[in-house]
């Protein structure tokens, strides 16, 4: 669970607040957002786990600390009364910003883009610009992320992970329908910009960069033979920075290499993440 609270000094319109959110591996990592301290220190890399969840690694891609700062610890020093409080569904990213409580992962971002001021270009004021950002976080929950998600869990995740075989039959349907999904993003979405939404880089970019690491930390070559999207990779990099690029996706690029899962986790973890991934 992630919990927040806010720093007490009003959020400066000088310079953008840039916030944490959690890292994609984080049903295994907590944090907590608190005051700013006279120099902000770097959060803690993330928990150990297997990767998965939808808001990707965007604490680090997004920015990190000169607003507000960071403390994590593993999910599992979290009382289990304290997560049912926090969020019934026990699910992460929650954001806890004083009494106001937030769920899931776009709509905390959304949040943060407007409680602290950050650049327009990230979810811009214009109302057609903000419409390009909102109208591809609204497709991406169901097509990209939905197919990243399986083709991370088919191919590399539950056979290596869990231990749970999964048929050539499965796995070549899960990653055409992986296809499909890039040729939307690549023709509807990027089509001959530099960005999914603009001239500009925005969440969208964010949302889209974080879910296809997934498969790409899986193994699988989904730049591959797609020159545009290739060269968008490039461009988002570029904007946040390679060094934090390649930080934000360290542990998701090992994905392949995780250890198998002790019996006991696997017990508890497999009905979800089969329901998860349907």
């Amino acid at each position: 669970t992630w919990t927040c609270c806010p720093s007490p000094a009003a959020p400066s319109t000088s310079s953008p607040r840039r916030t944490a959110s959690p890292s994609s591996c984080a049903p295994w990592t907590c944090a907590k957002l608190v005051p700013r301290p006279e120099s902000p220190s770097r959060p803690a890399s993330s928990g150990d786990g297997p990767p998965g969840l939808p808001s990707g690694h965007l604490c680090r891609v997004w920015g990190r600390g000169d607003g507000v700062g960071t403390k994590r610890r593993p999910s599992q020093a979290v009382p289990q009364r304290v997560l049912q409080e926090v969020n019934p569904l026990q699910k992460v990213p929650v954001l806890k910003d004083g009494d106001f409580v937030l769920t899931e992962s776009v709509a905390i971002l959304l949040y943060l883009a407007r409680k602290y001021k950050v650049p327009d270009h990230w979810y811009p004021q214009d109302p057609q610009a903000c419409a390009r950002v909102d109208e591809y976080l609204a497709w991406q929950h169901t097509a990209l992320r939905r197919n990243c998600l399986r083709a991370l869990w088919h191919k590399v995740m539950l056979p290596v992970f869990l231990g749970e075989l999964v048929s050539p039959e499965t796995l070549a349907a899960t990653l055409a329908e992986l296809d499909v999904a890039l040729q939307v993003l690549e023709g509807k979405f990027l089509q001959d910009k530099a960005f999914l939404t603009g001239p500009h880089v925005s969440l969208a970019d964010l949302v889209a960069i974080t879910e296809l690491m997934h498969p790409v930390g899986a193994g699988c070559q989904v730049f591959k033979g797609r020159p545009k999207l290739a060269a968008w990779r490039q461009r988002v990099e570029a904007a946040v920075g390679e060094a934090l690029f390649q930080e934000a996706h360290e542990v998701i690029l090992k994905a392949k290499d995780s250890q198998p899962a002790d019996p006991t986790l696997k017990q508890k973890m497999l009905p979800k993440v089969l329901a998860m991934i349907q």
